[in-house]
């Protein structure tokens, strides 16, 4: 559970640009189904105890984007009508997950009330884990990989 391989997928554009590829963590069978056990129960944490603003939409069941973008054109419609003044600001939180820090991440689950056993698990998933990537070249039939790297920011996914 401590290591995974990265596996770089080609999304589209120049093959030679590396913006050009999504990462792909392999995990273990195992991992993938605690990792799900976690996920379901910290929902039901932020649910039961109204964490979540109503206008989060991402990571959960009854909020999709094209709520979120409904939303956003009814406010701004409605503002319109009414004479106001309609300004926005956006953010490419396209990266996120890549920099997010552990130990932010780990005070911010704390302040939220995860604590005891549930917050040793996180500590303890998060702490000590190693990736390299795998790097296939089809054409010689060769596989390549980096050296093993401790990770410190960003989530695997």
């Amino acid at each position: 559970m401590k290591y995974a391989v990265v596996k770089p997928l080609f999304k589209k554009g120049d093959k030679s640009k590396i913006f050009n590829y999504r990462p792909i963590s392999i995990l273990s069978s195992f991992s993938k189904v605690l990792e799900k056990v976690m996920y379901t129960q910290l929902q039901e944490h932020l649910n039961k105890n109204s964490i979540l603003a109503e206008e989060q939409f991402g990571f959960r069941s009854d909020s999709t984007t094209n709520k979120a973008i409904y939303m956003l054109i009814n406010e701004t419609l409605n503002a319109l009508n009414s004479k106001f003044i309609v300004s926005g600001i956006f953010f490419n939180l396209q990266k996120a997950f890549d920099c997010l820090n552990h130990y932010i991440l780990l005070s911010k689950l704390q302040f939220y009330g995860v604590n005891g056993k549930a917050k040793l698990w996180f500590e303890s998933y998060l702490h000590n884990i190693y990736m390299r990537v795998q790097i296939s070249d089809e054409g010689l039939n060769q596989t390549s990989f980096s050296a093993w790297e401790k990770i410190t920011n960003g989530v695997p996914h």
